[in-house]
């Protein structure tokens, strides 16, 4: 017959958590979110800055500065997010960080495409 093994008492949902993997869970958090301010605060300045002022290499600088650390950012919180869920931390903040790189990407993606159409 088939009958089902009991299980274990020791379940990864049922080990207490650390103290350190929470206090680790919320710094990560913040560090994500204080990037997506950052991003955001760049990215006004890269749409304000025009190509009078010390070229338009330095706005492409920019550019290119804010895509890698977009990037950067969205997969390290995508990893910070999984490493939550599996131990069992909220993962909100995570959550919020990953989808807010997520969206400001694809945005100045349009905007950049927007451009390039224009010229």
């Amino acid at each position: 017959m088939n009958t089902p093994l009991p299980s274990s008492p020791q379940s990864s949902s049922s080990a207490p958590l650390s103290r350190r993997a929470v206090w680790v869970s919320r710094t990560l958090d913040v560090l994500l979110l204080g990037l997506c301010v950052a991003l955001g605060g760049l990215s006004y300045y890269t749409f304000t800055l025009y190509c009078e002022s010390f070229g338009c290499l330095g706005v492409g600088l920019l550019w290119m500065l804010w895509a890698g650390l977009a990037a950067v950012g969205w997969v390290v919180a995508l990893v910070v997010r999984a490493w939550q869920r599996r131990r069992g931390l909220g993962c909100w903040a995570s959550g919020l960080a990953s989808t807010a790189l997520l969206v400001m990407g694809v945005a100045h993606l349009l905007v950049w495409l927007g451009k390039m159409a224009l010229k």
